[in-house]
Parts: C-alpha cells; sequence; structure tokens
C-alpha cells in the first residue's frame, strides 16, 4: 500500500455574522467547598478466610529451580499451554 503526502491549507470561512456587543451580566460568586472524600472497602468472608489459611511457602532452591526452567524456556510448549488452559477453564477462573 503506498500513500501519498498531501498537503492542503487550512481555511476558515466565518458561519456566522460578527460578535455582537452585550451588556456584561452580574455575576454571583459562590465560595468554593472542597468535596468530602469518602473511601471504603468490603472485604468478603471467602477473602478473610482465605487470609487466615496457612500459606505453602516455597523455599529459596524450589524457587531458583523453577526461574531456571522458566528462562530456559522449558515452559514454552504447546503441551504446557494447553494444560493451563484447561485448567483455567475448568476452575472457572475466567
Amino acid at each position: 500500500m503506498k500513500i501519498n503526502s498531501y498537503t492542503d491549507s487550512l481555511r476558515i470561512t466565518p458561519t456566522s455574522s460578527p460578535a455582537v456587543q452585550r451588556p456584561a451580566q452580574e455575576v454571583q460568586q459562590v465560595p468554593a467547598t472542597r468535596p468530602v472524600k469518602s473511601d471504603s472497602v468490603q472485604i468478603s468472608d471467602e477473602a478473610r478466610r482465605m487470609s487466615a489459611a496457612p500459606r505453602e511457602s516455597l523455599d529459596p532452591e524450589r524457587i531458583a529451580e523453577l526461574r531456571q526452567k522458566v528462562y530456559s524456556g522449558a515452559y514454552n510448549t504447546l503441551d504446557v499451554v494447553d494444560q493451563v488452559a484447561r485448567r483455567i477453564l475448568t476452575r472457572g477462573d475466567l
């Protein structure tokens, strides 16, 4: 596809008559008020249970092993992508 450059000067033509002088209107000033800031958070019972549940922690050796697998491309296969997609659909995370 070839695009040729095209330039055209902008032309402005008046569509109405020149401005008409109007008498100034009186303006009342209203004192500025600051908006009231109000934030709230609601934590569900499920979230409370999840935060109270014991967490499995990975030791640094396991983290290093997984990191090396990611860097080496061990998870860049169609089989892994298929397994992840199936688990997401099964769990309903979408």
